[in-house]
């Protein structure tokens, strides 16, 4: 489903606009022959544009030994590129102000959106992309939608309130309400206001970077769009380690960036940061606003896990019209969460992880030789009880087992990439494994000949693999764990999105 682009095409009056000066500005340079004079000429018309003109070249990113004073000098070591976009990227951070009753938050709008231009640029220097200045647009841009759905549809985004932080989650609920998003919309507008196609098809793709193979014509271009908005969000969130987490996989997975490369893109984030601060007056690192949205975000979040706790809780006690006693919730043996537990509470863990921007992953753990483990034990039950123990002592906190069938495990982990997730999967294969070595103490201790033959299927549901509901990413497990049982020289599998 495509977003109506009908309510923009009849309301253009209501969105946000090009300044005429800039646009004499971008045709001029659109010309074959350019006169920079005549430039310069029209730069000088809007005095805070040339204001800032003269302070982008002074700055110390051109390192001027001289202070220039002279705009056409300005514009000449600038460069034709760089001066438009410094027009387009100033003159529309100075016009498109907040209207009465938005619902979006523009502080956050602006600041994810210089950092995010910032870092495109930056991106493409280290990638080797040619158009350096296009891509400053390209990302300064890429959300300009979100502007244009705030014009058509009055408080929008008013009930996400502080979830407007998890840029993710805004994209999820513009698909919810209106089937399509803001990358849509802002292609729609660049389309509109006449900018480069290359621009418009960056935004358009602003959150699908896979569409294009980095050697496609253009797409080393759209990457770099869509991973600057990831560097943008490090930045918002503080640069936290979790935050360093999912940089440093989407930086891998888009652009093939090695550690080296990403330590020299912070580096050099942090080197320009000032300079754009002070060039468009505005915080790009924590300000006091940020900081409430983070605070706010951060207990919604803690408020919904315990919420989703207690409505599973209630639905194992009401669901399906008989009441589950406490002891009915939890498995009899293993004292691990109840399968009818788990089934009402994965929809509802689902639902955080996509709300909040967070991965999430299902682990299904199966005993392949559980029927024949119990033919040789005097208390069948008691690997299973063990290996239940072991598997909760293993796990992080915050993460919930349940039995969910006899040789079955199932391990929801919340805000866990696919590389965590293996890693926790593969700590827990293992642990159990340990219970049949020979020195083990324990129902298969010494019994070498049986041991115990485990397999480990994880799906988690992120950025580059995204599940439409709780029953996919549980089918996506289900999958994986039928490939490690196919091949027993890789017991741990992850689910392979490209493969299905």
């Amino acid at each position: 489903m495509a977003i109506d682009l009908s309510p923009f095409i009849e309301n253009t009056a209501r969105l946000p606009s090009i300044p005429r000066v800039v646009t004499r500005i971008v045709t001029l340079a659109q010309q074959g022959e350019i006169d920079m004079q005549n430039i310069a000429d029209l730069v000088a018309s809007d005095p805070a544009l040339a204001a800032k003109t003269l302070q982008y070249a002074n700055s110390p990113l051109y390192g001027n030994e001289h202070r220039i004073e002279n705009l056409r000098r300005a514009i000449v070591l600038l460069g034709l590129n760089t001066t438009v976009n410094l027009a387009l990227s100033f003159s529309l951070k100075s016009s498109i102000t907040e209207p009465r009753g938005s619902g979006l938050h523009y502080p956050l709008f602006w600041r994810r959106s210089l950092l995010a231009a910032s870092a495109a640029l930056e991106l493409g220097r280290l990638a080797g992309e040619r158009g350096l200045e296009e891509l400053f647009l390209a990302g300064l841009l890429q959300d300009i939608g979100m502007i244009a759905i705030d014009r058509i549809q009055d408080d929008f985004y008013g009930s996400l309130q502080s979830d407007q932080i998890f840029h993710q989650r805004v994209r999820e609920y513009e698909l919810e309400r209106m089937g399509g998003d803001h990358a849509e919309a802002g292609a729609w507008l660049s389309k509109h206001w006449g900018l480069a196609d290359r621009t418009t098809l960056a935004i358009a793709n602003s959150h699908r970077p896979g569409v294009f193979a980095i050697g496609d014509r253009d797409g080393l271009f759209v990457r770099c769009v869509a991973l600057s908005g990831v560097v943008a969000d490090y930045i918002i969130f503080g640069e936290t380690s979790d935050a360093r987490t999912q940089l440093v996989i989407q930086c891998q997975r888009i652009l093939e960036f090695n550690t080296a490369k990403i330590d020299t893109l912070i580096a050099r984030m942090h080197e320009k940061i000032p300079e754009m601060e002070a060039l468009f007056e505005l915080k790009l690192t924590e300000s006091s606003s940020q900081s409430k949205l983070l605070e706010e975000a951060n207990a919604t979040l803690a408020a919904m896990n315990i919420a989703s706790l207690q409505r599973s809780h209630h639905k194992a006690e009401h669901g399906g019209g008989a009441k589950l006693s406490k002891e009915e919730r939890y498995d009899k043996t293993t004292k691990a969460f109840s399968r009818r537990f788990a089934d009402g509470y994965i929809p509802d863990a689902f639902d955080i992880a996509v709300r909040t921007d967070r991965n999430i992953s299902f682990a299904l753990i199966e005993v392949v030789n559980l029927k024949e483990i119990h033919k040789r034990l005097a208390d069948p039950d008691a690997i299973i009880s063990e290996m239940a123990q072991v598997l909760e002592g293993t796990v992080r906190s915050g993460d919930v087992l349940s039995r969910y069938r006899d040789e079955q495990f199932l391990i929801i982990l919340a805000g866990t990439t696919v590389d965590q997730a293996k890693m926790v999967c593969q700590r827990m294969y293992d642990a159990v494994k340990s219970l049949s070595q020979p020195s083990k103490k324990g129902p298969l201790g010494g019994v070498t000949d049986i041991g115990i033959k485990l397999c480990i299927g994880v799906a988690t549901h992120g950025l580059g693999c995204e599940f439409r509901n709780a029953e996919e990413l549980l089918n996506a497990a289900q999958a994986a764990l039928h490939t490690a049982k196919l091949t027993p020289a890789s017991p741990v599998v992850e689910f392979n999105h490209d493969a299905d």
